[in-house]
């Protein structure tokens, strides 16, 4: 009889350590989930990034969330049975949530590059309005400043022509002392 119950137990124990590697039916499958956790967290972000009133996140939230259940295919009974087994199997709801964190990121640096792409083509259309204004408040000048503008452009070549002597002087100078 003691062999029949140690045989028992030890069966039985056997079979409780054998853990499927598989989700069991009734339960969203990985990708999915993964999917749908995606889709679940933007929702949460354009609700809370608006304005906020009593009761409008389920008036306007509900059917954001719906649609997203919809769209994969899931109702929330079984979303909320499968959220409760992956919470119990930590290792997997770990690794539905760094795909879900790495598509985010993707998600985040498409939208930062196009951003900055509009942003560059806004800044360029803005300079070229500005440009073009102040060319049009400038009064025409009168010959008697064109006349001033040429003095002081050729009296500022004059000044630059003397200092590119004194620096090659200095150069020659420096290059002609014995190096000890």
């Amino acid at each position: 009889m003691h062999k029949y119950l140690i045989l028992f137990f030890s069966a039985t124990l056997f079979l409780c350590g054998c853990k499927g590697n598989g989700t069991p039916s009734g339960i969203i499958k990985p990708e999915v989930m993964t999917g749908l956790l995606l889709q679940i967290h933007l929702i949460d972000g354009s609700l809370y990034s608006s304005v906020q009133m009593p009761d409008s996140l389920y008036k306007y939230g509900h059917g954001k969330y719906e649609a997203a259940l919809k769209k994969f295919h899931v109702d929330s009974a079984q979303f909320r049975k499968s959220m409760n087994y992956y919470a119990n199997e930590s290792g997997k709801l770990y690794a539905i949530y760094d795909s879900v964190d790495n598509k985010l990121k993707k998600l985040t640096d498409s939208v930062n590059v196009a951003s900055a792409k509009e942003r560059a083509i806004t800044r360029k259309a803005d300079s070229l309005k500005t440009d073009s204004a102040l060319k049009s408040r400038r009064k025409p000048l009168t010959p008697a400043q064109r006349m001033d503008s040429a003095r002081n452009v050729s009296a500022r070549q004059r000044i630059s022509s003397r200092m590119d002597s004194i620096r090659k002087l200095n150069l020659k100078r420096l290059h002609a002392i014995p190096k000890k």
